[in-house]
């Protein structure tokens, strides 16, 4: 049969699982709105490095006799630094703050959505409600044990049950864990983590549990101080949220086939 208008169209894998995932959420536009803000807070952050910079010119041209501007302009631009730190840490939490309940949203949506297509293919609903809802909740570990809380173990587990873990990108689970690892601290320590907590996560990036070009740091005595999200890590979450989407929506292709 000849297709004809919108039949002849064939959904994308990233937005066949949008389609699909997208019940009350939208997260195309929720992904397009942390995009928008991450790139008026690097905007500003720029702007604030302008203004840095101006100011070592500045001091640059003063005469050197002339000790009483000069020590004016040293004891502002040592401010500007100063501020800086905290400004580059309140831009790292934003950032992490919009980032890591985006992928926690995701793929709790994400795995709702392989329970329902699953159910249509088998024709069935299997156990009770109560237990379904639990078994499908990636916030879970199903151990050994009783059951724990810790959302990237429930994705690995949940995905390699339903034949997801194929299609997700290489590398996922290390993204994760720093991801969340470093939510978590900046979320119950604020910028400033106890110095035992900046020790052991130094020692993490030295040990190469993640990439080092990931974090970048400020120090205080030659010791990690505070914490960012560099650039480029950003950059990576953001590209990675579309390699699952790509992913998930050829495991719903197969699905739909099989």
């Amino acid at each position: 049969m000849t297709r004809t208008g919108f039949e002849k169209f064939r959904l994308s894998h990233r937005d066949r699982a949008l389609f699909l995932i997208e019940n009350e959420q939208n997260y195309e536009a929720q992904l397009l709105a942390i995009k928008g803000a991450l790139s008026r807070n690097k905007e500003a952050e720029n702007e604030f490095s302008k203004g840095i910079q101006h100011m070592r010119e500045q001091l640059n041209l003063l005469d050197p006799e002339d000790n009483t501007n000069a020590d004016h302009f040293i004891d502002h631009l040592t401010d500007m630094f100063h501020e800086s730190v905290y400004f580059d840490a309140a831009h790292s939490m934003a950032a992490v703050g919009m980032l890591a309940p985006y992928f926690e949203s995701l793929f709790v949506s994400l795995f709702g959505a392989i329970r329902r297509e699953t159910q249509k293919v088998e024709g069935r609903k299997g156990r009770s409600k109560a237990f379904q809802d639990f078994y499908w909740n990636p916030q879970i570990v199903m151990g050994s044990n009783e059951p724990r809380t810790n959302l990237v173990e429930g994705i690995t587990d949940l995905a390699a049950e339903t034949g997801l873990l194929p299609h997700l990108p290489e590398g996922y689970e290390t993204t994760l864990k720093a991801l969340f690892s470093y939510r978590n601290n900046m979320f119950h320590n604020g910028f400033e983590w106890p110095v035992e907590t900046r020790k052991k996560f130094q020692k993490r990036i030295d040990n190469k549990h993640w990439p080092k070009e990931w974090f970048e740091k400020s120090t205080k005595d030659d010791e990690p101080w505070i914490f960012y999200m560099s650039e480029e890590f950003i950059q990576h979450c953001l590209s990675m949220i579309d390699h699952v989407l790509v992913g998930a929506g050829e495991f719903f292709e197969d699905l739909s086939s099989s």
